[in-house]
């Protein structure tokens, strides 16, 4: 428990790294986060936290031993990397996009099914709206936040549930 625990709280550190750089980058004429990241210093820098991130998930959600929530993260991850590096105008990155937000729904559902937890289900609930949402508005960058935000909590209860 107390690795599980380290990895969180080390997770936790590299996601608040990617989040302050991303801020940092941020002006008002940006229309997604993906516009931001298109700033090739802060690309490099989230690259660069990310990895570490994503290497302490995959450890973390081994320890977990939820083959379908670990399979769902290998392709959050992956369609974070495809995200990243690919243009937001470049068709293959809303098809990395759309893996992530996937993804993240399948890992969602997977652990209301297992957990049958009220706060999960709101939460998933929560993110399918947002997903619906986000289709429907040309500036997302609040809908991608919220997102973001919502899965983090997820994922955060969800550590502190299990």
């Amino acid at each position: 428990m107390y690795l599980q625990n380290f990895l969180f709280m080390s997770m936790i550190t590299a996601y608040t790294c990617v989040i302050y750089n991303v801020y940092n980058y941020y002006s008002i004429s940006d229309e997604s986060i993906s516009s931001i990241l298109k700033n090739k210093h802060c690309n490099e820098v989230v690259f660069t936290n990310m990895t570490v991130m994503c290497l302490i998930t995959i450890l973390y959600e081994l320890l977990r031993c939820d083959i379908l929530s670990f399979f769902s993260i290998v392709f959050v991850i992956i369609g974070i990397y495809g995200v990243l590096l690919y243009e937001h105008t470049n068709n293959i990155h809303f098809v990395y996009c759309f893996i992530v937000f996937i993804s993240i729904l399948i890992f969602m559902y997977n652990h209301c099914y297992k957990k049958n937890h009220i706060i999960l289900y709101l939460s998933l609930y929560s993110q399918q709206i947002l997903c619906a949402v986000i289709f429907l508005e040309t500036n997302i960058i609040n809908c991608e936040i919220y997102l973001l935000a919502n899965f983090a909590f997820f994922y955060t209860y969800l550590h502190f549930i299990d």
